[in-house]
């Protein structure tokens, strides 16, 4: 038999009065031997009877208060004479084996097959490239999306309030993640000048519709600095060099 009681009940306490119901009123019970072997296995690590009850208790009525389509879906896929405890666990490793095998597909997407990511208005761009003559290029430049990437990387911040260095570091970050460059080195040259060099596995023309691109982006009177961009483009590389005028 053990006795539950609040650690701070004081039996001998003349001032406590008499046929009063009180609220740590301690408890009975008789527990097995497996119970009181627990019990004593958390007491040596210097957890309190006290604490043990409020802990299970509150563990139990946190698994209670499941909805009744998850306690159904948990009886629907445990194996049987499996624990709640084990199969939530199979259920969390599972969930994070999903998640790192997707992630890992796309790394090896990427690397192996040199897949991009790539969105809707991005691939139309690129197809009108590829189909216009060898020097028709511009046309998918004044289609620009950068400035959507940009706003949704940075949480929807005013583009007129992101600096130069915000609008340089997402492409440098988002720009290797999509696969369309495999490194992009940013250099800070002085105070109003950045030197980028992207490398990617296509060939010139490739360097090309980028160098347009991302000039046409740092002419856009979207962003709040006047830059000036000297580009050039080569089998496997493009190179920029942006230059800060003054905050529009």
């Amino acid at each position: 038999m053990i006795l539950i009681a609040n650690e701070n009940d004081k039996p001998d306490d003349k001032n406590e009065v008499k046929n009063s119901e009180h609220k740590d009123k301690p408890i009975y019970v008789k527990v097995s031997d497996e119970t009181r072997g627990l019990i004593d296995k958390y007491k040596v690590q210097g957890t309190t009877i006290s604490d043990l009850i409020r802990n299970a208790i509150k563990c139990y009525d946190d698994f209670n208060s499941i909805s009744p389509e998850i306690h159904a879906t948990i009886e629907k896929y445990r194996e049987n004479s499996e624990s709640d405890i084990s199969f939530i666990e199979r259920a969390i490793r599972y969930f994070g084996d999903q998640k790192n095998i997707d992630r890992d597909l796309w790394i090896r997407a990427r690397d192996e097959m040199k897949m991009m990511l790539i969105g809707k208005t991005t691939f139309n761009q690129l197809i009108a490239a590829a189909e216009a003559p060898q020097d028709s290029l511009e046309k998918p430049w004044h289609k620009n999306v950068a400035i959507d990437i940009i706003l949704w990387y940075n949480e929807a911040k005013p583009l007129k309030s992101l600096s130069i260095e915000e609008i340089i570091s997402t492409i440098q970050k988002m720009w290797v993640v999509a696969n369309y460059f495999h490194t992009i080195d940013v250099v800070k040259a002085g105070e109003d000048e950045f030197h980028v060099l992207f490398r990617h596995r296509q060939n010139k023309r490739y360097s090309s519709y980028w160098l347009g691109y991302f000039t046409e982006l740092f002419a856009s009177d979207e962003i709040s600095f006047k830059c000036t961009v000297e580009g050039h483009s080569f089998d496997e590389s493009l190179s920029l060099i942006i230059k800060i005028g003054y905050k529009k």
